[in-house]
């Protein structure tokens, strides 16, 4: 019998909650949460237990990091792995959440996208001056650049309307 599998990711700027549930039901049938992998995670097999995930986003440095994971340590949130100032944190079912309001939920997703427009702006324009220099009708190279550039523009404009919606939501509704 196998010890270790890959569960896909929706993508977190998509669908974080499905995510951070998903791995909670692999937990509760005995594959638990050993490590981000390319568009998902990698788990390994253990005993089923009862328990919920959470993702934070934190660029940090080693002195800030020891600090901000002992504050989760005492809200009873333990690191499971952590990966470009992604942290996805394990606690049994009856642990409080750690982000419980409107506020820090908000603080949250400001976070997770700091980055998000900027690479979308990045990205699209690198499209558009590869399109300008580059015919991709001349070369099957051309061709292959322009594509994977508008590919990347497309799924980084894509992530930044996701966390505009999301807040959107959060700040009409409360929730994300």
């Amino acid at each position: 019998m196998r010890q270790k599998k890959y569960v896909s990711s929706g993508g977190l700027a998509f669908s974080e909650k499905q995510d951070m549930r998903k791995l909670s039901k692999q937990a509760a049938k005995g594959w638990h949460l050993q490590d981000f992998s390319f568009m998902g995670y990698r788990l390994v097999r253990g005993e089923p237990k009862q328990v919920q995930y959470m993702i934070d986003y934190r660029t940090l440095d080693a002195a800030e990091e020891q600090e901000y994971i002992g504050m989760f340590d005492e809200s009873g949130w333990t690191l499971v792995c952590n990966s470009y100032g992604m942290y996805i944190f394990e606690a049994s079912i009856d642990t409080a959440p750690i982000y419980t309001d409107a506020d820090t939920k908000q603080d949250k997703l400001k976070r997770a996208s700091s980055f998000i427009p900027k690479s979308a702006l990045i990205w699209t324009m690198l499209t558009v001056i590869a399109y300008l220099i580059m015919d991709p009708a001349d070369s099957w190279i051309a061709t292959i650049i322009c594509t994977i550039l508008l590919i990347l523009a497309i799924c980084s404009v894509a992530m930044t309307l996701a966390f505009y919606y999301r807040t959107i939501k959060l700040i009409r509704k409360g929730d994300d």
